[in-house]
């Protein structure tokens, strides 16, 4: 017999190769197996694929930031319409046929829509307070222990926005904060101007930094010390850290006066003012806002209307003529509309910034296309192709076996005849 098993078994192993490779191409829709195929090509291919993850992952951050987004618009729609409900209400306890016991039952209407507004800016999603600002862990409105006397409720968050990515390397602002959605700007001021503000609200600059007041001895300002005496403002970065007056010079700006508050006998309560006579100039663009609490003044409100004035503490002072009553129900009504149009501002900017969203969202999915193709094109085996080569080995397998089968029979004799 002729012992040609070498051999075969070489071919026979060759063609086990191809069959793993076209297998394997016609199995996963891919021309590359391993990277030592094709060295240029593999480096093509993971290149795009790589792309293709970034692209996908921006997609899924864009989409969970969108879902945040269409929820933020929601309260924010929400709470203008308690806004709404707000000024019907003092309006009607404005009219003269209404009486303490109407009243009454309308400051309980108003303690309840205000619970309706705390609970929407306190919208909580997947962990994240979605107008809390930079920390989107802190609960954004903090009732104060003794919140069913004095209806205090502290803003736990700041006024920077959380950055999401939107390209690689590139940023958008996202949302609001409560600033935006139930605060109103008591006074403005830009720079070489005069700057008044009251104690209670929260100084925000042109770069959203807060600025608080700070006594002689660098301490953050006790209205309720009569010891104590404001001496400036000073700047606070996103983490509440004073911010350095050495490398940043305009991070401390000097009170020129103020006005203690007061609290007199009969709690007709005053609260303290300060004064900046002139605004620095620098840094270009200086723009100084003096944050409101509208919550305050819908306290005032509903203690008005249970016929009472409010303390600095905001629990309910002194007894109120009817007169005094309308006089504050007035003045509270203004400061309704105001916090209105103030949250209507802040929901034009939250569409603004959601719509850069969708935009980009759009781009990023247009990507998401351009790759797949380029994989499909660069990485996608023919299948046409490889039917044929499928088939070109199986007939040379058969013939390759056929071969074989035929030399096994041969014999020395056979062979000399």
């Amino acid at each position: 017999m002729i012992d040609r098993s070498g051999t075969m078994l070489y071919h026979i192993n060759n063609l086990n190769v191809q069959n793993e490779r076209v297998s394997y191409q016609m199995a996963t829709g891919k021309v590359l197996d391993k990277g030592s195929d094709d060295a240029v090509l593999h480096s093509t291919v993971i290149n795009i694929e790589d792309k293709l993850r970034v692209t996908e992952g921006l997609m899924t951050q864009i989409e969970k930031s969108k879902a945040l987004n269409d929820t933020a618009d929601d309260t924010m729609s929400e709470t203008k319409l308690s806004l709404e409900n707000v000024k019907l209400d003092l309006m009607k306890a404005l009219n003269s046929g209404v009486d303490r016991t109407d009243k009454l039952a309308i400051a309980t209407n108003l303690e309840g829509i205000r619970d309706n507004i705390i609970d929407r800016v306190n919208t909580e999603i997947d962990g994240e307070y979605i107008f809390a600002g930079s920390v989107t862990t802190n609960r954004t409105l903090v009732k104060d222990a003794d919140f069913d006397t004095n209806g205090k409720v502290e803003f736990g968050g700041d006024s920077f926005l959380r950055e999401i990515a939107v390209q690689p390397g590139s940023y958008r602002d996202r949302g609001i904060t409560a600033y935006d959605a139930i605060f109103y700007n008591a006074s403005t001021a830009t720079a070489g101007t005069e700057f008044t503000w009251s104690e209670g609200d929260r100084v925000i600059d042109e770069y959203n930094h807060e600025w608080k007041v700070l006594d002689g001895n660098g301490a953050i300002y006790d209205p309720n010390d009569t010891s104590a005496t404001p001496s400036s403002l000073q700047k606070y970065d996103h983490n509440g850290v004073i911010m350095d007056t050495v490398l940043y010079p305009e991070s401390n700006i000097a009170i020129d006066s103020f006005n203690p508050q007061v609290e007199s006998n009969g709690d007709l309560a005053v609260k303290a003012t300060f004064t900046i006579n002139t605004l620095p100039t620098q840094p270009e663009g200086r723009l100084f806002e003096a944050k409101h609490n509208y919550l305050d003044d819908l306290n005032v409100a509903i203690n008005a209307l249970k016929g009472n004035y409010t303390k600095l503490d905001g629990s309910r002072g002194i007894v109120a003529t009817d007169a005094q009553v309308t006089d504050i129900l007035k003045t509270s009504l203004t400061s309704t509309t105001n916090q209105y149009d103030a949250t209507n501002v802040g929901h034009g900017e939250l569409g603004g910034r959601n719509h850069v969203f969708d935009v980009s969202y759009e781009k990023l999915r247009t990507q998401e296309i351009h790759y797949n193709m380029l994989l499909v094109e660069n990485d996608s085996a023919d299948l046409a192709k490889l039917a044929m080569e499928s088939k070109s080995l199986e007939m040379t397998y058969q013939s390759l076996y056929s071969t074989i089968s035929k030399m096994n029979n041969l014999t020395l004799l056979d062979y000399i005849k």
